[in-house]
């Protein structure tokens, strides 16, 4: 049968017959769906008949898909249908409903739905005329069983042919529509902005990862937000809303700086954008609300309390470094140049040093390559400085260099005895079972006292030796119930205050009564990270479940400390040590030990409902920042944090004198999960030895404490023949002024300044020079009263 589009006689199914293969001759281009911006070339049209056995119909329909060049396969009974439906994902899925004795097309239609991706295919019940005519509506049964639409029998050719034409061009390009508005999603997901779309009531109908991780909320709590209400009242006064809503209404872009409030309550200032999605002329149904990552190079407003659009400066956009997230208004200078200068500089800072002063006056190429080059540097473990390194001015200090050499000892020296000489005058915790509980305290049940001495918990000038005093030595379990309580760690880790109490109460338990590594200790640590983290720049980067790990790794970072540190243990022979290698062994031990006890029981195990993934993730990071208070790794540690963080440092001395604005990192690399690894190791570390950023009275306490427990520790050595692990602290002629000063030169000054510089704490940098001068004048007094002595003998 051969016909043209102009021969008037030819039937009506030949003229549409020859009108798509003229269609399908045309070129490439006008193959294309147009999606709003995206090109989605057509497939092939691929169609599934699904009869129980051939007639008319089932051919009808097989020449039409056969005329319109697409793929055809035919099935005979469901089981064969689904399992062809898996194989070549049709697009469309013609369902013979007309006999029932076959099969049950609805039972059949609901199990292709039950596939995943079934929702982007058309699937059409083949119905009988007499059905159409019925005036019950029980055709809509199809619909409901997940039929798309129906289609009446008819042999007609022509009838066939025209059908799957119209599907081809409406129902089958609406569905490649949504199937490439997947890839949209995916996309927006991805994203480093948090999107959000609104409708124009400002309800939230869409937010993609960066928004749920910009807020703290899931996705399906965001869903019917109104998004006003996720904004500071200050941030939407009335003027501001009226020049969003103006705007919007003509179909402009509003833009400015809000500040968004997070789930955990604080407030984190974002560069937002509101778009208006156009559907009619003059006429919007969508918002698109752009919040910029607060970590890109933005502009920020420089007035928390004054919201106007801001014009973007023409400058290069940048975070001031120590007012991310936070409304304090400072706005000190400072660049992290200072931090290349460490007092013990290892020689891997120095070649870094060297490629960066390089770098800025290479070509792009040569720039482009140091920048490899100093990626390789900063993932290699180099990082521990050398000894002749020390400061001149206590080049011959011998308390110091013992001092030094005590506290970053790798135990590679030390002797070890056979197993018949191992002393054992530590016993080994390992062995003992997990203390219990003897109480079950609650903040509403404490004292007067201590609710009075627990008021001030959130301030640096905390007093932990008052509640100690007051609580009988039993300081950790009210600390934790505060700050955990603040925290919302009961809710974030999903169980029961009471496990909470019972855990804290057992940990607390298994510190033992030594002068310092007690429980005071671990509650001053815990009270310390809880300080920190309210600070701005951990508030940006952290989420909830980073600060409970935090808070969680603080409270045990310490358990079932001997009172004698890793070298003693290695050179008794002591069980842990053998258990270790001399590997990091209390740290081990501490970490080990704590899930030991939180395992022990039901009624203690904080971490039971996690699942099992969120689990092994807290578990690991609590190890990590446990094991990072080992003081052989201290320089490894501060140099990949200093190193890492003025990686993108814009230091150019002649910006810093002409704009108003700091120099100040990009942080957008401080976001990512590895170098939120680092951080988390400074916190931890810079919690752990806080003892000379405390007010002075405290710092004394501390002095003495960790002076006795280390003297004590150099009798046992003595008494026992086994070698001294520090001299410096021999209690004959121990010097508790000399000891601090160089704690502080060797380990404090370096971290606590680039600390400072991460999240702004100048309070503690106030307090390290108080301390410092109080330790120089009493070491300066002691060293007269020792010459006054000599000269009293001599004479």
């Amino acid at each position: 049968m051969q016909g043209n589009r102009g021969d008037d006689s030819a039937p009506v199914w030949m003229k549409i017959w020859n009108f798509c293969r003229e269609s399908t001759d045309s070129s490439e281009e006008e193959r294309c769906l147009k999606f709003g911006p995206m090109c989605l070339k057509i497939p092939t049209i691929r169609v599934l008949l699904v009869f129980a056995k051939d007639d008319a119909q089932s051919d009808a329909l097989k020449w039409a898909a056969e005329k319109l060049s697409c793929e055809c396969t035919l099935a005979y009974a469901p089981e064969a249908a689904t399992e062809a439906y898996q194989n070549i994902h049709p697009h469309l899925v013609f369902i013979d409903s007309r006999q029932s004795k076959a099969f049950d097309a609805a039972s059949l239609c609901r199990s292709i739905r039950n596939i995943q991706g079934s929702q982007y295919s058309c699937l059409i019940a083949v119905i009988k005329k007499s059905a159409v005519d019925k005036e019950d509506g029980s055709l809509a049964s199809h619909l409901q069983s997940g039929f798309s639409r129906w289609f009446v029998e008819t042999h007609n050719l022509g009838n066939c042919l025209n059908e799957l034409i119209q599907l081809h061009h409406t129902d089958v390009s609406y569905l490649l529509k949504l199937r490439a508005a997947q890839a949209l999603f995916t996309a927006l997901d991805s994203c480093r902005d948090g999107i959000i779309v609104t409708g124009l009531d400002h309800n939230i109908q869409y937010a993609n990862k960066a928004s749920e991780k910009l807020l703290g909320y899931e996705a399906k709590d965001l869903t019917g937000k109104n998004a006003q209400t996720l904004c500071r009242a200050e941030s939407v006064k009335a003027d501001i809303v009226e020049s969003i809503n103006m705007q919007v209404k003509k179909g402009k872009e509003w833009e400015g700086t809000l500040f968004h409030k997070r789930k955990s309550g604080e407030n984190l200032p974002l560069w937002s954008r509101i778009l208006p999605v156009e559907t009619y002329a003059g006429s919007a149904e969508h918002l698109v609300h752009v919040n910029e990552c607060p970590f890109s190079e933005k502009p920020f407003a420089s007035d928390t309390t004054d919201m106007l659009p801001l014009v973007k400066p023409t400058r290069k956009g940048s975070v001031d470094v120590r007012s991310l997230g936070g409304e304090t208004g400072l706005n000190r200078r400072q660049s992290f140049a200072k931090f290349h200068a460490m007092t013990l500089e290892p020689p891997i800072t120095k070649v870094i040093n060297m490629i960066l002063a390089t770098q800025e006056h290479s070509p792009l190429f040569v720039a482009q390559a140091l920048d490899r080059v100093l990626d390789i540097l900063r993932s290699t473990d180099i990082y521990s400085p050398q000894f002749t390194g020390l400061r001149q001015n206590h080049a011959e200090d011998q308390v110091a260099s013992d001092l030094f050499s005590g506290l970053i000892s790798n135990n590679k020296q030390v002797i070890r005895r056979f197993s018949h000489e191992a002393f054992k005058g530590v016993p080994s915790s390992g062995s003992q079972p997990p203390l219990t509980p003897s109480c079950l305290p609650t903040l509403e049940s404490a004292s007067p006292k201590i609710k009075e001495i627990l008021e001030s918990v959130n301030e640096w000038y905390f007093d932990i030796f008052q509640l100690e005093r007051v609580t009988e030595k039993r300081p950790l379990i009210w600390v934790g119930l505060s700050i955990f309580t603040r925290f919302n760690a009961c809710s974030l880790l999903n169980c029961d205050e009471t496990i909470l109490r019972n855990w804290l109460s057992l940990i607390e338990s298994n510190y033992h009564p030594n002068p310092y590594h007690n429980s005071t200790h671990a509650a001053d640590v815990l009270q310390v990270t809880a300080y920190f983290l309210q600070k701005p720049r951990l508030k940006a980067i952290f989420d909830p479940m980073d600060e409970v790990i935090s808070l969680i790794a603080a409270v045990v970072h310490d358990v079932d400390h001997p009172g004698r540190n890793s070298a003693f243990l290695c050179n008794t022979g002591n069980e842990l040590a053998i258990l270790y290698n001399d590997l990091s062994v209390l740290e081990s031990h501490h970490s080990a030990h704590s899930f030991k006890l939180a395992m022990s029981s039901e009624k203690v195990n904080i971490f039971q409902n996690l699942s099992k993934d969120a689990y092994k993730e807290v578990r690991r990071s609590i190890i990590d920042m446990v094991l990072a208070t080992e003081m052989t790794k201290h320089f490894e540690h501060l140099s990949k944090f200093v190193n890492v963080f003025t990686k993108s440092v814009e230091a150019e001395e002649d910006e810093l004198e002409t704009s108003l604005e700091p120099s100040s990192a990009d942080l957008a690399a401080m976001s990512t999960p590895e170098n939120i690894i680092l951080v988390k190791r400074i916190l931890i570390k810079c919690a752990d030895v806080s003892n000379p950023t405390k007010p002075l009275n405290s710092c004394k306490e501390w002095a003495y404490r960790i002076a006795e427990e280390y003297v004590a520790q150099t009798d046992e050595e003595k008494s026992k023949g086994l070698p001294i692990v520090m001299p410096a602290f021999d209690r004959a002629k121990c010097s508790i002024p000399k000891s601090q000063m160089g704690f502080i030169d060797y380990f404090v000054n370096d971290m606590f300044d680039a600390w400072d510089a991460f999240c702004d704490v100048p309070e503690l940098i106030e307090h390290i020079k108080v301390n410092y001068e109080y330790w120089k004048l009493q070491e300066t007094q002691r060293q007269k009263e020792i010459e006054a002595q000599v000269n009293s003998v001599t004479s």
